[in-house]
C-alpha cells in the first residue's frame, strides 16, 4: 500500500462489508487488509457459532438444517448486529459479511429450499427489520467478491473445515444465485450501499490489490 500522510486521511468513519459466497476468499483478503493502517477488520463470528456454551451450532445446522435452520439464523442475525455496532479505531471498519447477506442470501436460501417454514421466514424477516431500522446497521460500501461456485468448492475442500464437509456444488450454486440477484441484478432486494464488484476467481493478491486501492482512494 502506498503510504499516505495522516493529515490527508478523512476523519469520517467508514463501515464496509466484504460479501461473497462460502469459499470466495473473504478470510484471505481480510487477513491482508488487517495489516493496513487504514482498516480494522471484524471477522465473521464463527467462534460464537461453533461454541454456544459448548454447542457447535454451525455443525448442527449443516447436519440437520430442518431442525436447526431457524435457530442458527436467529443467532447469526443477532451476532452480526453486534458487529455492526462495534466501534473501531481506524478510519475503515471492514466486516466479514453483514446482517444483509444473512437475510437476503442465507435465510432466503433456507426458505426457497423449503427448509424454513413460512412462519419461521416471517419471524426472521421481522427480526431483521427490527435490527436494521433507524440506521442501526448502515454500511458505506459493499465489496462483492464475485466467485464461481466451482472455485468456491475447490477452496472449501482445500481449507478442510470440519463443519463444511457436507457443502456441495448445488448448495454453493444456490447461494451464488442469491448473491447475484441481490448485488448484481438488485432484485428483489436493493443493496443498502454502493457495491464494488471484484473478480475473486483471480489470484488473491490481485483481489487484495484491487480492494486495497479502492479503500485508500475512499478515505484519502
Amino acid at each position: 500500500m502506498n503510504q499516505t500522510s495522516p493529515s490527508k486521511i478523512t476523519k469520517k468513519k467508514f463501515s464496509i462489508a466484504v460479501e461473497g459466497n462460502i469459499g470466495s476468499g473473504k478470510s484471505t483478503i481480510l487477513s491482508l487488509l488487517d495489516k493496513s493502517y487504514l482498516c480494522d477488520v471484524v471477522v465473521e463470528p464463527i467462534e460464537s457459532w461453533t461454541n454456544v456454551n459448548g454447542h457447535n451450532l454451525l455443525a448442527m445446522l449443516y447436519k440437520d438444517p430442518v431442525r436447526w435452520g431457524m435457530t442458527f439464523q436467529a443467532y447469526a442475525q443477532m451476532t452480526l448486529t453486534k458487529l455492526h455496532a462495534l466501534q473501531t479505531k481506524k478510519p475503515v471498519k471492514v466486516m466479514e459479511r453483514s446482517i444483509y447477506s444473512a437475510r437476503y442470501c442465507f435465510v432466503e436460501n433456507l426458505y426457497r429450499s423449503k427448509i424454513l417454514q413460512q412462519v419461521e421466514h416471517e419471524i426472521l424477516n421481522e427480526w431483521f427489520n427490527f435490527m436494521t431500522e433507524n440506521g442501526r446497521c448502515n454500511l458505506d460500501m459493499i465489496i462483492y467478491l464475485r466467485t464461481s461456485p466451482e472455485v468456491c468448492l475447490e477452496r472449501i475442500k482445500a481449507r478442510n473445515r470440519p463443519e463444511e464437509k457436507s457443502i456441495d456444488l448445488n448448495y454453493l450454486t444456490a447461494l451464488n444465485n442469491l448473491h447475484e440477484q441481490w448485488l448484481i441484478q438488485k432484485k428483489p432486494y436493493v443493496p443498502c450501499a454502493p457495491v464494488l464488484i471484484v473478480d475473486a476467481n483471480q489470484n488473491q493478491e490481485l483481489v487484495y490489490k484491487e480492494a486495497n486501492e479502492y479503500l485508500t482512494n475512499l478515505v484519502c
